[in-house]
């Protein structure tokens, strides 16, 4: 059985807004992240990429999975949005207080340097309000309306880069750059809370047996969630403690491209995600549709970003980071495949979320860390930036495989491969034009994103299907 047409249409207007804003939002994080390793240099960059790694660990830990929990709760039952929000509010406010004063405190235990204890200080500031939006996102996600965030993100990403150019012409160094990020996610914090008050009262009460149920729910799905996300860091924090800052500023300028990528996939997850829940609490036969439809799109999405950092990654890192990054070419290479994993790995992780199988996920994400910590701590201090490479896309490959197991025994689903045969015909288009096409290996490679965009869109298939719904979203939406 299919998805119907007015849920797809829908899914797919509000994936687009994602999308389209989140690329934008991604070409601005770009320029920002040319204009700060140009000036910080690689071991600048190293304390940069380390203090910001060390705070995203427990911002995620202190998520503790309210988030996920809340959206599920409002997406299966709309009625309850206004009082689950005014009742999460007080709980939220008060764990990511405690978490930025814990991370700051941290920062003087390990044995990092001054540099990176006083980036950490002020990047916790960006932490705190990090985790305020986040207490807000799931009256916006459960309405699929991401475009509120799509502006409020984008808008935020333009003031860090306008503050961070400021900085940089004034010479305000590491810490001056810090802070214009911390800025930057101020404005988008604002922007998102005049847009949900406009839309729920957001009247903050004291509510303790809620907040033990919601806390009951959100542990299990929180820590899931969690270690899920720390392994996609840890590798940089751990190597900042075992080798030098440019060694980490190489890894981290490699890495950066990897994150810049799964915005945009996570942008297509979490814009399905309110939907996979309400069809799973309701039994719906429409639920395996939708994530195939959705497998298809995020791994078309993940191909062509492949195939642009594997056979050109010298001229990625020269045009965007800087002559100084050269050296990371290999890492960025070995890492070319990871959005193939993450992109549709994600997906099925948000699958099990919305089936309430946070347990499951649980002990996943806890043996992937624990793997992915042995094998850096083990390895690193011997081979370097390069083996944290093949740990991270080691890790994620066993995540994959794990959680596709778990998906195929508690849900009866398995990603169907049918559609791999358009990708690969794209992809092979794509592999010829760069090759072939004389001229710079940047315009081939744009080329050949067009030849690979142009093949998968008019051959048959999910794309082809997804870009006629989103033709008739747009013509509906001129009409009216």
């Amino acid at each position: 059985m299919t998805a119907d047409r007015p849920t797809t249409s829908r899914l797919a207007g509000n994936a687009l807004v994602q999308a389209v804003g989140t690329m934008v939002s991604s070409l601005i994080s770009v320029v920002t992240f040319a204009a700060i390793t140009r000036y910080l240099g690689p071991s600048g960059y190293g304390v940069y990429a380390a203090a910001t790694s060390f705070v995203f660990i427990p911002t995620v830990l202190a998520d503790l999975g309210l988030s996920a929990a809340v959206l599920r709760e409002i997406s299966a039952n709309p009625t309850r949005t206004e009082s689950a929000i005014g009742a999460s509010l007080p709980l939220r406010g008060a764990v990511a207080l405690v978490a930025v004063v814990a991370t700051a405190a941290c920062a003087w235990v390990f044995p990092f340097d001054e540099a990176t204890r006083e980036a950490v200080a002020i990047a916790s500031v960006g932490a705190l309000l990090t985790l305020l939006n986040l207490s807000l996102m799931p009256v916006l996600q459960a309405r699929l309306q991401m475009q509120w965030v799509v502006l409020a993100a984008v808008i935020g990403r333009l003031v860090t880069l306008g503050a961070t150019l400021a900085v940089l012409e004034a010479g305000l160094g590491l810490n001056g750059v810090v802070t214009a990020s911390v800025v930057g996610l101020g404005v988008t914090f604002a922007i998102d809370l005049v847009v949900v008050a406009r839309q729920v009262r957001l009247r903050p009460r004291i509510d303790t047996q809620y907040w033990r149920r919601l806390m009951a729910v959100s542990l299990v799905l929180g820590a899931a969630i969690a270690l899920g996300q720390i392994y996609f860091r840890i590798d940089t924090v751990i190597l900042a403690l075992l080798r030098s800052e440019r060694e980490v500023g190489l890894y981290g300028a490699a890495y950066k491209f990897l994150e810049l990528a799964e915005v945009v996939s996570a942008a297509v997850a979490v814009s399905i995600f309110p939907t996979l829940s309400r069809f799973a609490a309701a039994g719906d036969p429409r639920l395996n549709a939708a994530v195939q439809r959705t497998f298809d799109v995020l791994l078309a999405a993940a191909v062509p970003v492949t195939v642009v950092l594997f056979l050109i990654p010298e001229t990625v890192l020269d045009v965007v980071a800087g002559s100084d990054f050269s050296d990371a070419a290999t890492a960025l290479r070995i890492l070319a495949f990871y959005p193939l994993l993450a992109f549709t790995n994600g997906l099925l992780w948000r699958m099990l979320v919305a089936a309430h199988l946070e347990r499951l996920l649980l002990r996943v994400s806890a043996g992937i860390l624990a793997l992915n910590v042995v094998l850096n701590f083990a390895l690193i201090p011997t081979f370097g930036y390069l083996v944290a490479a093949v740990t991270s896309l080691a890790s994620e490959a066993c995540s994959a495989a794990l959680v596709g197991y778990v998906v195929w025994r508690r849900m009866a689903y398995v990603p169907q491969l049918g559609y791999l045969v358009v990708i690969l015909a794209g992809a092979a288009a794509m592999i010829a034009v760069v090759l072939v096409l004389p001229g710079p290996s940047l315009v081939a490679a744009i080329c050949g994103a067009c030849a690979y965009l142009a093949v998968v869109a008019l051959l048959p298939g999910t794309v082809r299907d997804v870009t006629h719904d989103l033709a008739a979203t747009m013509r509906g939406a001129v009409a009216r």
